[in-house]
């Protein structure tokens, strides 16, 4: 078991990458981070839940369960890129929703930096009086 943060948004590039660029990055999405020592940077025992949009112009959370610290993944897949790519950059946002009704978040990208800013949900916050679920009605 485990807690699960769900994802939604999308991290453009600034420039277009090519093909090899593209290889590249692609090699770091979707691993274990337990199988890259190599990787030089240590951000736990995590997974890269990321996959390329459609466009190949940018990145989104692959869906996958048990997604964690996605802002350290983040930063860790522009510390890569730009060894091979200085110029490489990121721009857009992540709203995360996790299961708690008050876990929600951004990632958003400064300065071509990941950070989490907390969201306080709008509208009256409701429980359900048959299952105790909460949820916030607008």
């Amino acid at each position: 078991m485990g807690y699960n943060t769900e994802f939604r948004g999308e991290l453009k590039f600034t420039k277009e990458l090519t093909g090899s660029q593209l290889a590249v990055l692609s090699s770091y999405l979707g691993e274990d981070c337990r199988n890259h020592p190599e990787w030089g940077r240590s951000i736990g025992n995590y997974y890269v839940n990321l996959s390329l949009l459609p466009g190949f112009d940018g990145l989104e959370w692959d869906g996958s369960e048990k997604t964690y610290e996605m802002v350290e993944i983040v930063n860790f897949i522009i510390d890569k890129m730009m060894e091979i790519m200085p110029d490489f950059g990121l721009t857009g946002k992540l709203l995360a929703q996790g299961e708690d009704i008050d876990d929600r978040w951004e990632l958003i990208i400064k300065n071509n930096v990941a950070v989490k800013v907390d969201v306080k949900p709008s509208g009256t916050k409701i429980q359900c009086p048959h299952c105790g679920e909460s949820f916030y009605l607008e």
